[in-house]
């Protein structure tokens, strides 16, 4: 099949040099498929294939999937169902809806290990802010999908910044609160010193530098952000690693979702301990979006609800928030480039 044409296939802009199937069984009228795929680096994707065509996002596809994922793999937990309808609107995954109260969310590309989604919302599922796991499958060390909690009438945080009034950017911010303080319960905490955060931080923008040349002029900005961190010890522990409003929701409450981390970087990289204000920046850079397109979010009502204010750590992350968007601005969306470099300027 033709990887290129899906919406969750992550490297369009590279040549498929080979792509084989590695994993194959009948389900149905349908084949499940694992591909792996040579475009300089090696990933591996899973589809559910019929006439050539990934159909998962099908009903039939999803209906196919629930009836013969026990055949893909192991099960820990709970994935059983009756009906499964797409969620639609996914990109990098598939959701389906089961039984109007569970979510069966399918992985598309395949890693190595437990994913983070898996792994901390299994630990914290009691936390009322995040969908519990209730089980999840996995094959030759892959997780292939998840069955959580469904968030019933949800609406998408970004949408609702552009539509001001519909919820508070406070309660947002104590909702990201009590989640950190279940991971940290969850996951334990780790000191590191500041130094090790600088490190970090210039460690990442010596990488954006080489894929982008308009990153450049705002080098020496950056570092010099990055140096106003303080010497003195800090506490890092897992968090999200992704966060901005697209992985919100707001129904009777704020809950958060999508717990993979950023997608760019390895598993490995994506399970470390980090500081939490790294998912606080990643809001506030999220709000900048808001406001670039005409919405209102008010971050100092964000920062209240979290427990915070602007900090020199606060900062560095925000601004290596705004390095990374430059780069993928510069390659995906030229025009909207001076939106972080907005940021970056502002924080210099």
């Amino acid at each position: 099949m033709d990887l290129k044409s899906t919406r969750f296939y992550g490297a369009k802009s590279e040549p498929i040099n080979h792509q084989s199937v590695v994993s194959e069984l009948s389900a149905g009228s349908f084949t499940w498929q694992i591909l792996e795929v040579d475009h300089g680096a090696v990933d591996q994707y899973q589809v559910l294939v019929a006439g050539g065509r990934d159909a998962l996002d099908t009903e039939a596809g999803a209906q196919s999937y629930l009836e013969h994922l026990h055949n893909f793999g192991e099960i820990t937990g709970d994935m059983s169902g009756g009906t499964a309808v797409p969620l639609g609107a996914d990109q990098s995954n598939t959701s389906l809806v089961v039984d109007g109260t569970w979510m069966l969310k399918v992985f598309r590309k395949l890693e190595e290990g437990i994913n983070p989604d898996v792994e901390l919302l299994s630990s914290i599922g009691d936390c009322p802010h995040v969908a519990g796991v209730r089980g999840y499958l996995t094959h030759d060390g892959k997780v292939l999908a998840m069955m959580q909690e469904f968030i019933t009438g949800g609406r998408d945080g970004f949408q609702l910044a552009l539509d001001p009034g519909l919820y508070s950017e406070h309660d947002l911010g104590a909702a990201i609160r009590t989640v950190h303080e279940a991971l940290a319960e969850a996951f334990g905490t780790e000191t590191v010193a500041g130094s090790r955060i600088r490190g970090s931080l210039n460690s990442h923008l010596d990488e954006l530098l080489t894929q982008t040349d308009a990153l450049s002029p705002f080098e020496d900005n950056l570092r010099e952000i990055y140096s106003r961190i303080p010497d003195g010890d800090v506490d890092i522990q897992r968090i999200h690693g992704d966060l901005h409003l697209g992985q919100t929701l707001l129904a009777d409450r704020w809950y958060l979702i999508d717990f993979e981390g950023e997608p760019a970087r390895p598993l490995e990289q994506r399970r470390l301990p980090d500081h939490p204000l790294r998912d606080v920046a990643g809001m506030v850079r999220s709000f900048g979006y808001a406001h670039a397109m005409g919405g209102k979010a008010d971050v100092d009502k964000l920062l209240a609800g979290y427990g915070t204010s602007r900090s020199p750590v606060l900062d560095a992350y925000i601004a290596d928030k705004a390095a990374y968007e430059v780069v993928y601005e510069a390659n995906n969306r030229p025009d909207w480039v001076d939106i972080p470099l907005r940021a970056i300027r502002e924080l210099s």
